[in-house]
């Protein structure tokens, strides 16, 4: 079985793609302005991180006049669960439960986390509301008509 490939990536990278997401696509000098205000940062040091992003899949460019603009390629959802994920396999041996443990002897949550973290199970194994019948009908005649 092929493995996963590992979604591991720097700091400043990290900041790079927190910008992002944050303001959408960018340019390297617009990128280069939010990350170091004082100028002292090169040109070429921001062009290099999103090259490198590039390469490893988590950024895209598209030319725009004589710029490239850089987007992010995944969400900040998708990379978190991808980070997160590659973290338990290779720190906990796939163990969810081991992290948050670990994370609760480490005096890392709260009584007040714990309570979202249920909060958020909760509502992950409620199932999905049914339409009532008469719903179910309406909504397929519904359907029939946008594909006609």
């Amino acid at each position: 079985m092929p493995r996963r490939k590992e979604l591991a990536i720097t700091e400043r990278q990290f900041e790079v793609l927190d910008l992002l997401w944050e303001h959408g696509p960018m340019t390297v000098r617009e990128l280069l302005d939010r990350l170091d205000p004082s100028g002292r940062l090169p040109y070429t040091t921001v062009l290099g991180l999103l090259q490198n992003l590039e390469r490893a899949g988590l950024a895209r460019h598209e030319v725009e006049n004589q710029a490239h603009r850089y987007r992010a390629a995944l969400s900040r959802e998708k990379a978190t669960a991808t980070v997160v994920s590659d973290f338990v396999t290779r720190f906990f041996r796939g163990s969810a439960r081991r992290l948050v443990l670990g994370l609760v002897d480490a005096d890392q949550l709260s009584a007040e986390d714990l309570r979202h973290i249920e909060d958020q199970l909760a509502r992950k194994r409620r199932p999905a509301a049914k339409p009532a019948p008469g719903e179910a009908k309406a909504l397929a005649a519904k359907r029939k008509r946008k594909k006609a």
